[in-house]
Parts: structure tokens; sequence; C-alpha cells
């Protein structure tokens, strides 16, 4: 089988449980699936292996701390030119991250902190609430962690089902 589709079936087997999942059973945890499949999406942008989770899940979770920060500032914003002034403040912050090795992911970065400020602007919730439903860092947090963990899944399985190139005899 190709690795297209191999990846193909595989990520959406696993999209379709995960969709279940957070609108069934686990519903009541607030999960974003969007934010789950970006989580997945880094992994494979950071190169789609066992090194990439390392790249990715920080840089993530880096983004994700940023963009509550920048939630909360906003919180206490009244003007529009102070409330751009915070997210280039905060965008310039977690992009300087990248000058730790462990944050050197920026696009992981940028899914992080997008994904948060959206869910919080989306939703009117607060940077300072941490729960499950409804606080932006929490609900983020767990998307990406769950997402990270599909993009690795599918790619072990997807390399499973993928035909391996057959031993040419020596002459």
């Amino acid at each position: 089988m190709k690795l297209p589709v191999a990846l193909a079936l595989v990520i959406g087997v696993i999209g379709a449980v995960i969709t279940y999942l957070y609108v069934g059973p686990l519903g009541g945890l607030g999960l974003m699936v969007p934010a789950t499949f970006v989580g997945a999406a880094s992994y494979f942008a950071a190169g789609g292996d066992r090194a990439a989770l390392a790249k990715s899940v920080p840089a993530n979770v880096w983004g994700i701390v940023c963009g509550t920060v920048t939630l909360i500032l906003i919180g206490l914003a009244t003007s529009p030119i102070v409330i751009g002034l915070i997210v280039g403040g905060l965008t310039a912050v977690f992009i300087l991250g990248a000058l730790v090795p462990a944050l050197g992911f920026v696009p992981g970065s940028v899914f992080g902190y997008a994904t948060t400020v959206m869910f919080g602007l989306l939703t009117g919730a607060s940077g300072t609430d941490l729960t499950l439903p409804t606080g932006p860092f929490t609900v983020m947090l767990v998307s990406f962690l769950v997402g990270a963990a599909f993009g690795y899944v599918s790619s072990v399985l997807a390399g499973k089902l993928v035909a391996k190139p057959e031993a040419v005899p020596a002459a």
C-alpha cells in the first residue's frame, strides 16, 4: 500500500474515533477535535517520527502558555490598540522562545498559540479559567497532547501498512 493511502486510512479511522469520543462519552471534557488534529499535524510537520514528539510537544505547550497569557492580558485591556500590542508582543515572545533549543520548532508554537487565542476569543473564555471544559489552557493542552499521540500512533500504524520493497537477489 502506498504511504498516502495508508495515512488516509489510519488517520481517517483514528479521527473518526476521536471525534466520536469527544462529542460522545468524553463530551463533558470540552476537548476540541480541530486542536487535536492540529496537534497531530504539528507532529508530522516536525518530522513524523519519535524525535518529532520531542520537537513538537514542548513547542505546542509553549504556544499554549503564551496564548493563555495573551487572553489574560486581553481581558484587562479596553482599547483595540492595546489588544493589538498585546498580541504582537506575545507573538514576539513565543517566537523568541526558539532561542531555547527545546522550543525551537516555531511552527509548533504558532499552532498552540493560535488555537488557544482562537478558542478564548470565540468562546469568551477567560485565560484564568484552568478547568475542563471551559479553560483555554487546559482544553488546548489536553487536546494537543492527544493530538501528538494521535500523530505518533498514526505514523506507526501507517508504516505497518506500507508495502516494503522486495529485496533484489544478489547477482
